[in-house]
């Protein structure tokens, strides 16, 4: 059995075969830990490439202070971690806010009041026909 963090799977086989059909303008990205850790963020690098126009990648981010469900029982904890790199994203309107770990992502919304989505969801709207 092999596994695949979705970053890689997101860069390696589905970008390449989809048409990407609706660039975003400005988005914004929460590297979670496993991202600076297993060297992925050249391959979301990527991913931001294919799907917007500016991707942007909060100097300040870092991890977000969730450490598993640690972040439920004590929300100050992610408050207090996610600080500067929330000052930081909230200076700029992006059209969306992506990370890769649903529980980073509840941690980053809340503590920013913006809407962090996974990156599955970010592909889905760049290839998505609206009506």
């Amino acid at each position: 059995m092999h596994f695949v963090d979705v970053i890689d799977f997101v860069a390696d086989s589905v970008i390449p075969r989809l048409k990407i059909t609706q660039l975003k303008d400005k988005i914004v990205f929460h590297p979670v830990c496993s991202v600076t850790k297993m060297g992925s963020m050249p391959k979301l690098q990527a991913i931001g490439k294919a799907c917007a126009v500016r991707a942007d990648y909060p100097v300040f981010a870092g991890c977000c202070g969730m450490a598993g469900d640690r972040g439920f029982y004590y929300p100050d904890l992610t408050l207090s971690a996610t600080r500067k790199e929330v000052n930081e994203v909230n200076l700029t309107d992006y059209d969306g806010y992506y990370s890769s770990s649903r529980t980073c992502e509840m941690a980053l919304s809340e503590s920013s009041g913006k809407n962090y989505e996974s990156i599955l969801k970010l592909v889905l709207e760049v290839t998505e026909e609206r009506k």
